[in-house]
């Protein structure tokens, strides 16, 4: 089968996609619990259609370890705080970590947390775009014995710029992955927007290791902005992209997997073939095997979007671009107005790939895709127009094609919306970081998913 499609068929992709009512859907449903406000002081700088709180790219801005979910944010007056509370019902407990202050208004310079499941020890990586690294972490043991380790800012060491001593001058983007051995990596893009390579790093007994480059983009003069990189119950390590072509986000284009067996030393395209060993011979784009779906420029298609492997091994992503049947256009923000969420889904047996458009507009903000433990799919997703959050379903009875609208805020939300995705998959609870309007106040809605 083939894994490009014609407009025509997309069309008809997108005819057969139109929302199920709620008595017909197999799609889940959702019930809201009380939400919980994390923060009133949120730092309120706007650029780039969103604020230092709540970017898609954040991997992960809200994450469970041992019954305690953690999250992080910089308060107004540029300090970055450390947030958790013990699950079910916990209030929430917060660390303003005050020996460094940000005088960033960049959206892109935001918080990412890891945890080792190793060691217990808490990382945060923030502040960075095309800049140098700005990094620190905890004690070891301080998410592993909760109820024991002392929660306090001198559980912290201090901000470096360097994992390994090696010099480390152009950061951006850092996302935090743990290995099914427990092992903590980071993948960080080096270069620059349109001309810039994606590097991985890895944590163990106490210490950080280069592992190499594993895309290049400088090469091609281009940059790949990842959707996701993420390991599943068997081990793989997936990852999915879109490239750049220049600084102007109208050339994003198309989507591109590889996957890895080894912990992101060696990568296979989508047949399954080693194209690739990080750091002598990384992915590059013009290699075979490698693209999966032809997304032209000129679509409005956002970059860094998400990513979501079921219990089955199946990889999802969620984009959004404009609907099969719009004329191209080179204006982004024009294009983005018209943008609607589309579902992109590898079947592991097969090797093949599917599209399904969505009938939900986007603009300018980006959501998020989770999984349930039947692997159900759950999207979190903004619209920065109507300042309206949106939650929408879809069953995996149905091949994920019966999605369905279970929620509408009201008028207050806006940047990108970030799920917990641990959360969801082991207890079925969704909870969604949610900054409004404004930048100030964040909210935690969390939502009990019944499929």
């Amino acid at each position: 089968m083939k894994r490009f499609m014609t407009a025509a068929a997309a069309v008809l992709i997108l005819a057969s996609a139109l929302v199920v009512s709620p008595a017909q859907a197999a799609a889940p449903t959702v019930t809201q619990s009380p939400v919980t406000v994390l923060t009133t002081s949120g730092r309120t700088a706007l650029t780039y259609t969103g604020y230092m709180n709540g970017e898609s790219f954040q991997q992960d801005g809200i994450t469970t370890v041992a019954g305690w979910q953690y999250t992080t944010f910089w308060d107004q007056s540029g300090y970055v705080n450390l947030s958790r509370r013990q699950l079910p019902g916990g209030a929430w407990q917060n660390l303003r970590l005050t020996d460094y202050v940000t005088t960033s208004t960049d959206s892109h310079n935001t918080i990412s947390i890891g945890i080792s499941r190793q060691d217990g020890s808490i990382h945060l990586a923030f502040d960075m775009h095309s800049s140098v690294l700005r990094y620190r972490r905890s004690v070891a043991g301080m998410a592993t014995s909760p109820g024991t380790a002392a929660w306090s800012t001198s559980s912290f060491g201090a901000v470096v710029s360097s994992l390994t001593g090696a010099g480390m001058p152009t950061m951006t983007y850092p996302q935090f992955l743990t290995t099914p051995a427990g092992k903590l990596q980071l993948a960080l893009r080096t270069g620059t927007s349109g001309a810039g390579d994606e590097v991985l790093y890895e944590y163990a007994g106490g210490t950080w290791a280069s592992i190499g480059r594993f895309i290049d983009g400088t090469t091609a003069n281009n940059n790949a902005y990842l959707f996701g990189l993420e390991y599943d119950s068997t081990g793989l390590l997936h990852a999915t992209w879109t490239v750049r072509e220049t600084s102007n986000a109208s050339t994003n284009h198309d989507l591109y997997y590889a996957y890895s067996k080894d912990d992101g030393r060696t990568w296979r395209g989508n047949a399954g073939s080693v194209i690739a060993t990080t750091g002598s011979a990384p992915l590059i784009s013009n290699a075979a095997d490698l693209r999966v779906w032809a997304i032209g420029q000129n679509r409005g298609l956002i970059n860094q979007e998400s990513q979501a492997v079921d219990q089955a091994g199946i990889v999802h992503v969620l984009a959004s671009h404009l609907p099969a049947a719009a004329a191209n256009t080179s204006d982004f923000t024009a294009a983005r107005e018209n943008a609607v969420l589309v579902h992109y889904w590898r079947d592991k047996a097969s090797k093949v790939w599917h599209q399904t458009y969505t009938p939900f507009l986007e603009r300018s903000s980006r959501g998020d895709i989770a999984v349930d433990a039947a692997d159900n799919l759950y999207v979190a997703s903004g619209d920065s127009s109507t300042r309206k959050l949106h939650i929408q379903t879809a069953s995996k009875a149905s091949a994920w094609s019966d999605w369905t609208l279970r929620y509408t805020s009201g008028a207050i939300y806006y940047s990108d919306p970030l799920v917990d995705h641990e959360r969801l998959r082991s207890l079925g609870v969704m909870s969604i970081f949610a900054p409004r309007y404004g930048g100030s106040q964040i909210d935690v809605q969390d939502w009990t998913v019944r499929p």
